[in-house]
This record gives C-alpha cells, sequence and structure tokens, in this order.
C-alpha cells in the first residue's frame, strides 16, 4: 500500500488507476526469471499409426521392434535415457535431429511429413496421448510447443 500512496503523493489520485491497470496487466505474464510454459506437444492417433507404418519401413533394424532391441545397435527411442534427453525440450529438436540424421544411409530422404509421423509414433510409444491435433510437420511450429 505504501507504493500507492507514494503514487498518490506524487501525481494525485489518478495514479491510483494506473498502478491498478499495470497489475492488471502484468499479472498475465510470468515472473522475473521465469519462462512461460509452452503448450504439450500433440498428435493424432492416425498420425501415430502412419508413423508406426513408416518405423517399420525404415528404422526397426536399427531401433528394433521394441524402439530398444534393435538388430545394429541404434539407440534406444523410448525410456529413460530418451526421456532424459528429449522431454521438457521443444519438439523442433527431436524432429530436426530425426530428419538430419536418420536413416543413417539415407539422413533427410524422407519427407517432412513422414519425419513428424515418426515423431508421433516414437511419442507414442514414450507414454505421450494422442490428442485432436496432429504433430506439425514443419521446425517452427513445433519450436512453440514442448514435450512432456
Amino acid at each position: 500500500m505504501k507504493l500507492v500512496d507514494s503514487f498518490r503523493a506524487l501525481v494525485g489520485g489518478g495514479a491510483l488507476l494506473v498502478a491498478t491497470g499495470a497489475t492488471t496487466v502484468l499479472s498475465g505474464m510470468p515472473a522475473i526469471g521465469q519462462e512461460a510454459e509452452l503448450p504439450v506437444v500433440s498428435f493424432t492417433t492416425a498420425q501415430a499409426d502412419r508413423g508406426r507404418s513408416a518405423y517399420q519401413t525404415n528404422c526397426v533394424d536399427c531401433h528394433g521392434a521394441n524402439l530398444d532391441d534393435g538388430e545394429f545397435g541404434g539407440p534406444p527411442l523410448k525410456g529413460m535415457s530418451f526421456k532424459e534427453k528429449w522431454f521438457n525440450n521443444t519438439a523442433d529438436g527431436l524432429f530436426d535431429f530425426v530428419k538430419a540424421t536418420m536413416p543413417p544411409d539415407r539422413p533427410g530422404a524422407l519427407n517432412d511429413q513422414t519425419y513428424a509421423d515418426l515423431v508421433a509414433y516414437i511419442l507414442s510409444r514414450n507414454g505421450l496421448q494422442a490428442g485432436a491435433a496432429e504433430l506439425p510437420a514443419d521446425s517452427e511450429a513445433l519450436s512453440k510447443v514442448e514435450i512432456r
């Protein structure tokens, strides 16, 4: 209340309205040093199903049928080590990494929609639930959603 009284003394009764308005505007903003929480990544069941099909064609030999038991030693795509690396980050990192490095014999050879479908499938196998919206096949849009 001292701040409001100081404003009143400095500029008169109108300052209370200014201070109140500022409080209202600022109340929706994160505190200093605190980041705004991004929306959670979304994908559909149909998209994860398409991703499963693409996975069977392009990924299963290295990463295995269970995403962590591949014949050719690809890193696990589910479980604690995967979650520690990719969860609580924006989805563009995972999408861009998969697109830039997979399949190893022809990185970037699949279309963007197929990469998004693969990411949707991998996320579904890591316990994320399908929603109403598809995972975008666009790195910029994926930078605005978080895996969690």
